[in-house]
């Protein structure tokens, strides 16, 4: 039950991003494409990646800082801008992020230990 409810956003987001390929009209060029065909495209692909690589990470923020460094590749390759320089600078951003995130270990859900006072007698 607790691997289901991990995959089924990612399979909803997965399919958002089928439906958003199939229905949404092509642009001519990416330059030519307006938001609506390319913020449904790009929030769908993100989200979609961000829950998968969480499945196999299970750290969220490393999930994340993973895709956006993918995304931003994706750009700057349909805006053909991509080149070493950039594809370096975005490489490093991004192993610096998500090594960030790797090493933290957040615990957001269980209260710390804290030594209770003991009386004095």
């Amino acid at each position: 039950m607790k691997y289901f409810l991990k995959t089924f956003p990612a399979l909803i987001f997965w399919g958002a991003f089928a439906y958003v390929v199939l229905q949404v009209p092509y642009p001519k060029s990416i330059t030519a494409a307006n938001y609506t065909q390319i913020l449904p495209f790009l929030a769908s692909l993100y989200l979609a990646l961000v829950l998968t690589l969480n499945i196999l990470f299970k750290n969220i923020l490393f999930s994340a800082s993973v895709c956006l460094g993918l995304i931003f590749i994706l750009i700057l390759k349909a805006l053909d801008s991509l080149n070493i320089v950039t594809a370096i600078l975005i490489i490093v951003a991004t192993y610096l992020l998500a090594g960030y995130f790797w090493k933290t270990k957040r615990n957001l859900t269980k209260q710390p230990k804290i030594p209770k006072l003991q009386s004095l007698r």
